[in-house]
């Protein structure tokens, strides 16, 4: 799979079972559908709510370039999520988080009551 940035090969990385395609070279994320779910499942609110379908987000405009999704080639559309605005495959294969977008999001994420985020640890996560 091509890094939808800069186009090189992603490199395969695991944690807490959950496997990331991840750019060496720009530092950004791909979560497939079941990798999301499987970190949402962990990241809740008090009410054991997951974090929830980033799907459900409604999409944002904004003048950033146009990723094409990794999977499908197709064109991502924008959302934000904790004033952090992402791509997402419109077919629904994924989420792209470019370099520090994962750690703002996880910083917002570690704000709010409840949620906890250090298991993704050292790999994912810089204060």
């Amino acid at each position: 799979m091509l890094c939808p940035n800069c186009k090189k090969e992603l490199i395969v990385v695991e944690r807490g079972k959950i496997e990331l395609d991840y750019c060496m070279f720009c530092e950004g994320f791909w979560f497939d559908n079941n990798e999301w779910n499987l970190l949402s499942e962990r990241l809740y609110i008090n009410d054991k709510k997951p974090l929830g379908n980033l799907y459900a987000i409604p999409k944002v405009l904004t003048g950033e370039n146009i990723k094409n999704c990794p999977v499908c080639n197709g064109p991502m559309e924008k959302f934000m999520l904790f004033d952090t605005i992402l791509d997402r495959c419109k077919k629904k294969h994924g989420i792209w988080f470019d370099k520090k977008e994962i750690s703002n999001v996880l910083n917002a994420a570690r704000g709010k009551e409840g949620i906890p985020v250090n298991f993704l640890g050292e790999v994912f996560y810089k204060n």
